[in-house]
């Protein structure tokens, strides 16, 4: 009797051996999820950072939305207040009454300059436009011991101007320049003890070109220097100063 259960005991050992194997697949086989996207509970996934770490600002730069999230901080670091006090020398060619093509005489002047860029928070415009007030002086005198003749001409002028700046510190540059004022002239006519003095103001118009420099000593002083052809028009008259100016910038 035992015998007989024998052949049947050891089939069912060897179909069960397949069956365990079979249970065993499916109970280590991942567990289905379902769709992240139509679960509400499933965690969120976060976007992969840039590899590039001003990717982020580069687009947020972009975006008008995210412009006032951002301070303009353009000059925080630079502690010059872009104003400069220079001296001025050169040759003043005044207009000839006498048909002349000018009557060459020494010029001199003061020159107070304000960077106003610097205030515009714009770093493009920071060393690019300024503004100058100047006051010129020429005169010239003739005539003979017993007649003699004297004229002075005050030349005063606000101008802004633009500059080109090269190099890599930004310290030099070609500017233009337009602005305007007024001239006042004093004119004395002597002859022999008895002088007779005349005193007028014409409006000016100044326009030029120059080279302009600015190579720094220290931190918050630097020598400021200029080479430039101005041209002053006075009523119906025309002076070319040609000459230069020295001074201090901080």
């Amino acid at each position: 009797m035992h015998l007989r259960r024998l052949p049947l005991l050891l089939g069912a050992l060897a179909l069960s051996a397949p069956a365990l194997a079979l249970a065993q697949e499916e109970d280590d086989a991942p567990i289905a999820y379902p769709d992240e996207e139509d679960s509400e509970d499933s965690p969120r996934k976060l976007p992969r950072r840039s590899e590039d770490p001003t990717a982020d600002f580069d687009r947020m730069r972009d975006d008008e939305e995210a412009e006032g999230e951002f301070e303009r901080l353009a000059g925080e670091d630079d502690p010059n207040k872009g104003l400069v006090g220079e001296v001025i020398v050169g040759a003043m060619l005044m207009d000839s009454s006498r048909g002349r093509v000018a009557d060459p005489t020494f010029g001199l002047g003061l020159r107070f300059t304000w960077e106003f860029g610097r205030i515009l928070n714009n770093e493009p415009l920071r060393e690019t436009v300024w503004a100058d007030l100047r006051w010129t002086m020429a005169g010239l005198s003739d005539g003979t011991e017993l007649i003699k003749g004297s004229t002075r001409t005050h030349y005063f002028s606000v101008a802004p101007a633009y500059e080109y700046v090269f190099g890599e510190s930004k310290t030099y540059g070609i500017f233009g320049q337009l602005g305007g004022g007024f001239a006042f002239q004093t004119t004395s006519l002597t002859i022999g003890e008895e002088q007779t003095a005349v005193k007028g103001m014409k409006p000016l118009l100044q326009y030029g070109v120059g080279f302009r420099g600015r190579p720094r000593v220290s931190e918050k002083m630097a020598v400021a220097f200029r080479i430039e052809l101005m041209r002053f028009r006075r009523g119906y008259m025309d002076d070319t100063f040609v000459g230069g100016s020295i001074g201090t910038a901080f």
